[in-house]
């Protein structure tokens, strides 16, 4: 069974939770529900991962888990080509960072996440740890003097844009897709195997960020060439890395120590008045906030749960499901149900009665009367309870 809870930091937010109930839930997920999502970008991505996320699957396709959660939170996401998308396994989260949900489903891959702008990527942990290091490099390079690229080119190659490529695309087609919207032919993307793709959307994403979600599925990146005017795909170095400069207002001796305490196999050392370091540029971020004492992600707040009438529901099944078995699961996002099990035998109510259930983001009131409505049971929310009594008699017209 799955169900999954978007428990919303603020009280002032109304709180979403979907139910996706299985192994009742066996409908396939179709790439096109995909593109009426307004998908999140900027800051508004950012805080997303932030937010708390919980998710119970007893069961289910890593694709089909990441598509629920994709859909729900308004977050695109790449799985790379090499993971068993098809993968079965068992995932139970409760009360996570997003982002620290997600990361906890890629590593039943064996894989890891990586989060370059408006996208989540999960792929092979050395892939996930290179990516945004790659796309860094790419912007630095386009940036430098040596690469003799215009102005009015670096700015239209920087331009960001919504990619979306389907069903069956290969990957050599949208690698020139990509390119083709900015006019930069690619000289050998020959390279690139023959594969069939499934629907995918990057949101307000640069080029060099497109190109490297495609490339770094096949070990490969690019380098700039002819003023950047056209790319030639390479592998990928065997040593990737960032080189930064830091002057920190501290002792240098004692931030030199700092980072070797927190970082022991960074690359770091004096230079001058100066600390240089290499590494990713993970490993830059959470150096420049160590050294400036200044958090790099803030701390999830989790206020108290929200009441359950102020929650919307989604509900998928493709089969009649117990009611008993719809409320064991909401049990497990902090709803209780306070009922007389003695009161509901005797009115002839049983909660083993199936039911048929289909709802999409419905308001609580909605969504509890279309679940017990059918057994005869009328409820009344107190905060995260929900109390139960059998349904009054009506008196019959005169």
């Amino acid at each position: 069974m799955t169900i999954l809870s978007d428990m919303r930091i603020l009280r002032t937010i109304t709180v979403v939770t979907a139910i996706l109930i299985g192994p009742f839930f066996q409908r396939e997920i179709r790439s096109e529900e995909l593109r009426p999502v307004s998908w999140l970008t900027g800051e508004s991505f950012r805080r997303e991962l932030e937010k708390p996320f919980s998710a119970s699957w007893s069961r289910e396709e890593l694709r089909t888990m990441l598509t629920q959660v994709s859909t729900d939170r308004r977050i695109a996401c790449v799985l790379d080509r090499r993971l068993d998308s098809s993968a079965e396994f068992p995932v139970n989260v409760t009360n996570v960072p997003l982002d620290g949900g997600l990361t906890k489903i890629a590593q039943l891959v064996d894989a890891d996440l990586s989060l370059p702008e408006n996208v989540v990527y999960l792929g092979p942990k050395s892939a996930a740890r290179r990516l945004r290091t790659l796309i860094e490099l790419r912007r630095l390079e386009l940036q430098a003097e040596e690469t003799k690229i215009p102005e009015r080119r670096r700015a239209e190659l920087q331009r960001r844009r919504t990619i979306e490529w389907h069903d069956l695309d290969t990957p050599r087609e949208i690698l020139n897709k990509i390119s083709n919207e900015s006019r930069l032919p690619i000289s050998n993307d020959t390279i690139i195997p023959h594969d069939l793709w499934v629907t995918t959307i990057l949101p307000e994403v640069t080029l060099p960020e497109a190109l490297s979600l495609v490339l770094i599925q096949f070990d490969l990146t690019f380098r700039w060439r002819e003023s950047g005017m056209s790319i030639e795909l390479i592998p990928i170095p065997t040593s990737v890395s960032l080189e930064r400069r830091y002057h920190p207002k501290q002792n240098l001796t004692e931030s030199l120590a700092l980072i070797h305490q927190r970082f022991p196999e960074l690359d770091a050392k004096v230079s001058n008045s100066e600390i240089i370091v290499r590494g990713f540029l993970e490993d830059h971020e959470a150096v420049s906030s160590l050294i400036s004492g200044v958090a790099s992600k803030r701390p999830v707040r989790i206020d108290p749960l929200q009441p359950v009438a102020k929650r919307r529901f989604t509900f998928s099944a493709n089969q009649r499901v117990p009611i008993i078995a719809v409320m064991k699961k909401l049990e497990e996002s902090d709803i209780r149900f306070e009922y007389d099990r003695d009161e509901l035998k005797a009115a002839g109510i049983d909660l083993e009665q199936t039911i048929e259930l289909d709802a999409k983001n419905k308001p609580a009131s909605e969504f509890f009367q279309d679940l017990l409505g059918p057994a005869g049971l009328e409820f009344q929310f107190d905060r995260t309870t929900v109390k139960l009594k059998p349904q009054k008699a009506t008196a019959p017209q005169k």
